[in-house]
Parts: C-alpha cells; structure tokens; sequence
C-alpha cells in the first residue's frame, strides 16, 4: 500500500487526525514517534474510505481487524512493522472512548516478531571486565569508556561524540547532543562513573594529549588538534578517538578478560538495560535513559530479565 500521496476525502477524517495527533502530543509521546503513528491512522482512515465509511459513526470492531489483515495479506511488511499499526489503532481506540467521539474499542494482539536476542553481559562478566584494565595511563582512559557505554548507556557514535563541555560536574549528568535522529538528551552519571570520568579527564587525558604536543613541532597538525574538546583522546598523536578505535579496545578488553560473547559497545547498552530493570527501575525511566523513541523498542529487556529469573 504506497500511502505517500494519500488524500483523505472526508472532512470528519482529517479533523480526527489533526485532533489525534494533538492527543499524543498531550499525552508526552516523543516527536518522533507521533508521526509514525499518525500515518498509521491516516493509512487506517484511507482504508476506511476505500470500503464506503466516511464517517466514524460507521466504525465497528471488525474494522480494524480487516485493516491488519489487509496488510498481512499483500506479504511485504514485516510483523515489526504490522505491531506498529496495531499500537496506533489501539491508541485511537483509546483516543475517540476517552473523548467521547466512539464506544467502538478494537481487539487486537501484537504479531510475534523475530528478532535476535541482543547479547548482554551478567555483573559477574562486567567485573571481568573491569578487573581486566591495566593499571596504566590507557587504563583510566578504559574505565571511563565504561563508564561511558555502560554506566551511561550511550550508543557508539554518540560516545564518540562527546565534548568536554557535554559533562556537567555540578549536576553530575551527560548531555547527549548527538543521539539517534540527532534527538537531545540527559544522562545522570552515577557516582562511581562519575569518578572515573573525572580522574580520566584530570589525569589520563592531558597526558594523552601532551604525547601529541610532543610528537610534532607546536605547527603541525598534530599538535593543533590537541587544542581538540573531544572527550576521548587517542593515545598516539592525541587526536580525537574515532568510534573504530572505541569499539576495537572494547573488544580487546573483553578478550583479555575471557569472555566468549560477541560483545561491543551496543553490548554494554544492553547490559546496563538489563541491571537497571533487574533493580527495579521502570520501564519507562529506561527508555528515557537509552534515548528510545518509544517504550515498544525497550521492552527486549524485560525477556531477558524474565529469562534469567
């Protein structure tokens, strides 16, 4: 179904979708999420037309049923994408009851979707980890990238990314600037994390730097990128740490601790997800955390937990 040029022909339609969409945005759904859902909706009322109902009063259950059915038929979307539809219908659902517009609520369940379980690492692997880094100038530098990917819980892009600036000490959080759909936010950086960040940024760095003032006459190029805000140093010239480099000490630390998962950064992401929600920490508290768009992409971690208890 190619919805991009849809036109919706009923009035009542449009002045439900705009109000819908104004809905979500009340209740706090992200500004990401809510057009995906809207879509959703419009692609729904499109249906709507296309089988003689105009109006909503001539909504009925088995509508819906038949939409999701439609989509399952043509065999070109995924069951992911399917349980996406199912969500918006069933908030619309929730939308015109609440309202008052409809007593019609719709009965639907979520497809299974096949999707490989992310790898995550237990505590006692994470203390592996930790006891694999050196006592060394690189060491520091280590813990902070833990502290990094898994006390924050950052994507690796956007712990490459981070500029000194980003690290607010008074307040004790991380500023996310380069998150995923260039998406904003703040990060609380546990006490422990916090005090590797701060030893690695008083002590490790500069060192790292001054290898680089060192390597060069203070006119190379060298030497000017030491000038660099960039929160990770490389420990050659003191440049800027690409992500290549980030991921690749990643997997040497985990190799020289023996664990045998495939792990990267993302690992660790999932790693902390999963002992946070195992302490207690509500689903939803999570996904602010991780910078989810919404709470369908944070849910993985409640199986895993499941799993282990």
């Amino acid at each position: 179904m190619n919805t991009s040029k849809i036109i919706l022909q009923s009035g009542e339609y449009k002045l439900l979708l705009q109000s819908f969409t104004e809905w979500l945005a009340l209740l706090g759904y992200s500004p990401l999420s809510i057009p995906c859902l809207s879509k959703a909706i419009r692609d729904f009322f499109y249906y709507q037309e296309a089988t003689g109902k105009l109006s909503l009063a001539q909504l009925t259950a088995s509508d819906a049923n038949g939409f999701i059915e439609l989509l399952q038929a043509k065999e070109i979307y995924s069951n992911g994408h399917i349980n996406k539809q199912i969500q918006a219908l069933k908030l619309f659902s929730r939308y015109v009851r609440e309202t008052g517009k409809s007593a019609v609520g719709f009965s639907l369940q979520r497809l299974e979707e096949k999707r490989n379980k992310p790898v995550w690492l237990t505590k006692q692997e994470m203390q592996l980890l930790y006891e694999a880094i050196p006592d060394t100038v690189l060491g520091i530098r280590d813990k902070a990238m833990l502290a990094i990917y898994y006390g924050c819980g950052l994507r690796l892009n956007e712990g490459a990314g981070i500029e000194l600036n980003d690290i607010d000490s008074t307040k004790k959080v991380l500023h996310v600037r380069k998150g995923k759909h260039y998406k904003e936010r703040f990060v609380p950086i546990a006490e422990k994390n916090f005090e590797e960040i701060t030893l690695y940024l008083d002590y490790a760095r500069p060192q790292l730097l001054q290898v680089g003032a060192e390597s060069g006459n203070p006119d190379s190029k060298a030497y000017r990128e030491n000038k660099s805000t960039a929160f990770f140093i490389d420990a050659n010239k003191g440049h800027p740490m690409q992500k290549q480099s980030l991921y690749v000490r990643i997997k040497k630390l985990v190799k020289k601790a023996g664990i045998k998962k495939k792990v990267g950064t993302h690992t660790l992401r999932h790693s902390i997800a999963t002992h946070l929600l195992q302490s207690g920490m509500k689903l939803e508290r999570i996904q602010q955390f991780l910078g989810h768009a919404d709470l369908d992409s944070t849910q993985i971690y409640t199986h895993l937990v499941n799993e282990t208890l």
